[in-house]
């Protein structure tokens, strides 16, 4: 009775595994004909090798994880990009795969972490945002969202009245986490039509990014004298020791 057991088990595991590779194949070639129809790009595996070190927290979950297909515009030389990721868990049923469809958008400053989602929406990422809820004047954006940020002032600074005017008009639930230089938009796990909507829309958030982020919170230099001023992930704009050492002793050579 035992193997009997084990062999329907393996014969149920056998077959989901069979229908997932099938809709996964029939997806790929739906959205490949759409990528060629639109002139974009599609690759099956992940061509660019920083997806999986984005700083996100949704990357480091799970025993297993990994991209499936990547949707990108030449134009933006696969800076802004879709894709279908994929984790699993091991839980006391077994393992369990969690599939959504993100999109990334690179930003010219590093910024605290904000979260927009849509409220009632589940978000598959499980990412979260530490910190207070923000509110805004426009009532119909606090009734659709919730935003939560580690500083207020770059929620604020970043959901302008055209970037809320622009998150009311998405056409689909998408959930937004900005951390660092980076912009990641989470949905469920996309139909391939709605793939491409999701490209549209990072692309389109791209365009709608405040200018003056860029002064609040300069991009984090990788080396150099100003790269002490970052305190984890917070930009000071007050000199370091170092330099208020090397001012002195300039102010000193010159009264000389």
């Amino acid at each position: 009775m035992g193997i009997l057991f084990m062999l329907v088990g393996a014969l149920v595991v056998g077959v989901a595994y069979a229908v997932r590779a099938r809709r996964r194949t029939r997806r790929q070639r739906a959205l490949m004909r759409l990528c060629l129809d639109a002139g974009l790009e599609f690759a099956v595996s992940d061509p660019f090798p920083d997806t999986l070190f984005l700083p996100f927290r949704l990357f480091g979950r799970g025993g297993a994880r990994g991209v499936d297909i990547v949707v990108w515009d030449r134009r933006d030389d696969g800076a802004i990009r879709a894709f279908d990721y994929w984790f699993e868990d091991v839980t006391d049923a077994g393992r369990v795969r969690v599939s959504m469809t993100c999109g990334v958008v690179p930003l010219p400053f590093a910024v605290p972490p904000v979260s927009v989602s849509p409220r009632g929406m589940v978000v598959p990422s499980g990412e979260s945002t530490s910190g207070v809820e923000v509110s805004f004047e426009l009532e119909t954006f606090n009734r659709r969202f919730a935003v939560t940020a580690v500083e207020p002032l770059a929620a604020v600074a970043f959901l302008d009245q055209r970037m809320m005017g622009t998150l009311l008009a998405l056409p689909i639930d998408v959930a937004i986490h900005v951390r660092e230089d980076r912009m990641l938009l989470v949905a469920r796990w996309l139909e391939p039509e709605e793939m491409l909507v999701l490209l549209e829309v990072a692309r389109g958030l791209a365009r709608r990014v405040p200018p003056v982020m860029a002064s609040l919170y300069p991009p984090r230099p990788a080396e150099g004298p100003f790269e002490d001023r970052w305190m984890q992930g917070s930009w000071s704009p007050d000199p370091t020791s170092t330099e208020r050492t090397g001012t002195s002793r300039a102010e000193n050579e010159d009264r000389c």
